[in-house]
């Protein structure tokens, strides 16, 4: 069971199980209702930007982008058979473009102090920090971070299949770094449960090269 809509003539499937997600995301954070719904809000927002930052790149390189919600996140498909591969890696740094922009505007909104609002303000807040936060763990190189995605194109390219070996290595340096780091500067689990996951997959990965 899955919610549709489409907007900028990209379709979006909210997925049942991004909510059971969300619930439990938001559960972690305590404190009043609203601002469980606020961070929510803020939190689903977000990967839709960061989505449509790749889904309107593709849509440009007319690949038939589709955005699906789902636990642990989002996720944009296209016709990757119709694109060449710097088109993909464009495709893939759209989404941390836009994020970025996302995290940047809201702390300039923030230091400007435009809004006379509480409301507001904290909005911008927690825009600011969700995104700054998102945007740092999703540049760590190790897919299906596009950190790793884009070391891999960029390594692929310039030394072939040596290169695709060497984003596996540096893929699994950086989970084992960043595992570690992420969890004694207090992320939510979230991030660190992405971590595992995607050191899981290089491992799994890296035994396959071994066959």
């Amino acid at each position: 069971m899955a919610f549709h809509f489409r907007f900028l003539k990209v379709p979006v499937s909210i997925d049942l199980s991004y909510w059971i997600f969300l619930l439990l995301v938001m559960g972690g954070i305590g404190g009043p209702y609203i601002e469980s719904l606020l961070w929510s809000t803020v939190f689903t927002m977000s990967i839709l930007i960061h989505e449509y930052g790749h889904a309107l790149v593709a849509l440009f390189f007319r690949a038939e982008p589709m955005i699906v919600l789902q636990a642990f996140g989002g996720r944009t498909f296209f016709n990757e058979a119709q694109t060449t591969a710097k088109q993909k890696f464009l495709i893939t740094l759209a989404g941390p473009v836009f994020q970025g922009l996302l995290a940047l505007t809201g702390y300039l909104l923030l230091q400007f102090n435009i809004f006379n609002s509480y409301v507001l303000n904290h909005f911008l807040f927690v825009t600011t920090y969700i995104n700054s936060r998102w945007l740092l763990l999703n540049l760590i190189p190790i897919a299906p971070l596009d950190g790793g995605w884009l070391v891999r194109y960029i390594l692929e390219k310039k030394f072939g299949r040596k290169g695709y070996l060497a984003s596996i290595i540096i893929g699994l340096t950086a989970a084992a770094i960043a595992i570690p780091c992420f969890y004694f500067q207090g992320y939510h689990w979230f991030f660190i449960m992405q971590l595992f996951i995607c050191g899981w997959h290089y491992c799994k990965l890296w035994q396959k090269e071994q066959e």
